[in-house]
């Protein structure tokens, strides 16, 4: 065989017709993968800072939450105007529990919740209120930033669309 035989069933293999049909099934495969199942998104902004630097690529794995839900502490993607606006947030409290920030601290259930995760807590301020059934609080991690500024608050369980793959 020669050399430019070898390379032409490198590059192609022996049937031109299958080699089309692999490429096809690579590339619808792919394709479901990252829409449907890892979408990537980008980190826009500086609210989940340090944690997340402003333009990092990130995947989201959207079967995290089928077997269990979101827990405090979770960093989730939230979706807000259907799928096109996805935010990076963490989870501070679930349903059912009461919570509220004062001067920075949070308190869950009338109990400071330690966040080791925040180089500044800030001085957020909220009053107490209480999650309901499917709702969750959640919010970046730079609360050095104005509470105006964020995209911080109740969610509901549909508005999670997975935990972060990395």
């Amino acid at each position: 065989m020669t050399a430019g035989e070898w390379l032409k069933i490198a590059l192609v293999g022996r049937s031109v017709k299958r080699t089309l049909i692999r490429l096809c099934v690579v590339a619808v495969t792919a394709f479901v993968v990252f829409r449907f199942v890892f979408p990537p998104v980008v980190t826009r902004g500086v609210s989940m800072e340090p944690t997340f630097a402003d333009g990092r690529l990130h995947f989201v794995n959207t079967l995290s939450f089928r077997n269990r839900s979101p827990r405090p502490g979770d960093i989730v993607v939230v979706a807000l105007a259907g799928r096109r606006a996805m935010y990076l947030k963490r989870v501070l409290a679930g349903p059912g529990e009461r919570m509220e920030l004062r001067d920075g601290v949070l308190l869950v259930d009338g109990e400071v919740r330690e966040e080791p995760y925040l180089v500044d807590p800030g001085d957020w301020t909220l009053p107490e209120m209480e999650l309901g059934a499917d709702e969750y609080f959640v919010a970046g991690d730079n609360r050095t930033m104005p509470m105006e500024e964020h995209k911080a608050g109740v969610v509901v369980g549909a508005d999670i669309v997975g935990g972060l793959l990395f």
